[in-house]
Order: structure tokens, then sequence, then C-alpha cells
């Protein structure tokens, strides 16, 4: 039987949406509470004092530049432990566990774009079960927040919503400057590369409306720009000798993502036109060990690897590519 990509939008609402929408919720749930679970297993200092005592290096500025610059990262728990008067270490936990939870969720809504329900749930079981393989002790919990910024930023450019994109994209950047990439995004997946004029124009559009963005995070990096950078800022040679860290992420996913390439939706498809621009940056100011960096782009990987597994199943073998 041959399937048509409406038919498959289809397909994901013909069930009853409240009954459906719990069901999704109540998996979600299970997914996050299971890897905070062993996020938390994975990460000692959480509990050893050590998360507690950078936090409060964090509130009295006197912390390291690329971790004083993420404010959200800290501030969001300092207004838990003042409200509702916790400790910090289970305000950090509320706060990996809220924004985990939020994206599992609007990760299977952003997947019913393309995918059925069963589909769409298959995409967040894929990234609960990879996010695990990146797990060390590390405190950098501006991680969860930064994997919603980003799914919002794709789903935001998607559907061509101009203001909630420069909006989401300037909260993402006083969370953490890697949604600085999103502007390459912006410009592959608006563009008609046939088009010169189009090329200049889409590009002109793709710098100004990063302009907000990128005037946050230069104004926290400048505030912050006397403090000592953690773990260096030049990474290139020893991550080249560590370049087998990335196959871990993704995995054969990295693969399944770009079989069929042309068959799969145009979002998609541009999408994954960046990824090279993503991990370039990383290699060499990032310690591409810290494999989590990877994360964000669940959101082109995953998709795209289901859409190689979707037409695999349905035997489609369409003359013209989806939209």
């Amino acid at each position: 039987m041959r399937v048509s990509w409406p038919d498959a939008e289809l397909r994901g609402r013909s069930q009853p949406m409240m009954g459906r929408g719990l069901r999704v919720f109540g998996l979600c749930l299970a997914l996050a509470l299971i890897n905070l679970g062993l996020k938390l297993y994975d990460t000692p200092s959480w509990f050893d004092g050590t998360l507690a005592r950078n936090h409060q290096y964090l509130l009295d500025f006197s912390y390291f530049n690329n971790e004083q610059s993420r404010l959200l990262q800290f501030l969001i728990p300092e207004a838990l432990v003042r409200t509702f008067g916790v400790s910090v270490e289970l305000a950090y936990i509320v706060q990996r566990l809220v924004f985990v939870l939020a994206t599992f969720c609007l990760f299977y809504r952003y997947a019913t774009k393309w995918f059925d329900a069963r589909e769409a749930l298959a995409c967040v079981v894929i990234m609960a079960c990879l996010m695990p393989l990146t797990y060390r002790n590390h405190l950098q919990e501006s991680a969860p927040l930064l994997c919603l910024t980003f799914l919002g930023l794709f789903w935001a450019l998607r559907e061509e919503k101009t203001l909630l994109y420069v909006l989401i994209f300037m909260l993402g950047g006083l969370n953490n400057e890697t949604v600085l990439f999103i502007p390459a995004v912006y410009f592959f997946v608006s563009v008609d590369m046939d088009r010169e004029r189009d090329i200049l124009r889409q590009g002109l559009y793709a710098v100004l409306l990063a302009i907000p963005a990128y005037a946050v995070v230069g104004t926290i990096r400048w505030m912050t720009r006397e403090r000592p950078h953690l773990g260096g800022a030049f990474h290139l040679w020893e991550n080249l000798g560590d370049i087998g860290n990335l196959l871990v992420v993704f995995n054969v996913f990295w693969v399944l993502a770009f079989l069929r390439f042309k068959h799969k939706p145009r979002f998609l498809r541009r999408a994954l036109m960046t990824v090279p621009l993503f991990i370039a940056p990383h290699m060499v100011t990032g310690i591409i060990t810290e494999t989590r960096q990877m994360i964000p782009l669940s959101f082109i990987i995953i998709p795209a690897a289901v859409v190689w597994w979707t037409q695999r199943a349905s035997g489609l073998r369409a003359s013209d590519p989806p939209s």
C-alpha cells in the first residue's frame, strides 16, 4: 500500500486526543525520571558539596568565564531555592527533570509533523536511550534547557514563526552560547540555492535576526571577560585523536540519517547540511569526549533516521522528495 507523507501525518491524529496525550505524557515522564536517575548515579559530585560550592561561585560571579556566562543555568535553581526553601541539589534536580520532560513531550509533538503517533514516540525513546551514553561526572546543567531551546528554534524555523524564533534565540543565549549556531540552520532551511539574490537576502535576514541573541551573549561575555576559561579554549589536536567519541552519541543513526537523502522532508534535508558546521567549532573549542555537546542534533539526526526506517517499513518509493 502506497503511503504519502500527509497520510502519515493524519494517522497520528486519528486516536482520541486526551487518552493518547496522557499516555504520551506518562511515557515521557517515565523516560525523564530514568534519565534523571542515571545522570545522578553517574555524577557523584552532585551530592559531595561540589555542586553547591560551584553554585555559590556562580552567584558571586567568581567562576570560570564560559560557565559564568550561562546565566539561566544557575539563576533558575537559585529562584527555586529562594522561593521554596529547597536545597541547591534539589533545585538542580527539579530544573533538569522539568526541562528534560518538556523536551521529550515537545519532541513528540514536533515529530508528528512527519510521523504517526508510534513513530513519533519512537523518536523520543531513541533520544532517551542515547542521552545516558553521554552522561559523565560533569556539572554542565545548562544542557537540559539548551536542548529545549534548540528544539524550540527548530520548530519555529520549520513553521516560519519569525518572532518566536527571535524570542527563543534570545532566551537560549542567556543559557548557553551553543545556540549561536542556529543562524546557519535558518539560512540553509530558508534559502533558494538557485537564486543568487535570495542567497544574499536570506543571509542578511539570518544576520539581522541573530543580532538580539548575539548582543545578549556578547554583553554577558564582556562582563565575564576577566574570568579564566574552564578547560581551556583550544582543543583541536586532542579532539582529532578522540574523534571516535563522536560515534558514541548517535552511532548507527549518523548513517541512517543520511541514507536516501533526497527522499527526506525538505526541512530535514536542509538541516542535515548544517551538521558539519555544528561539529567543526566543537572540534576546535570543545572537548569532544564530552559527547553531550552533540545532543542538540537529536532533533535533526533522529527524525531523519526514522524517515529512512518508516520508508523501508512501508515500502515507500516516491519519485519526488516529500515536502
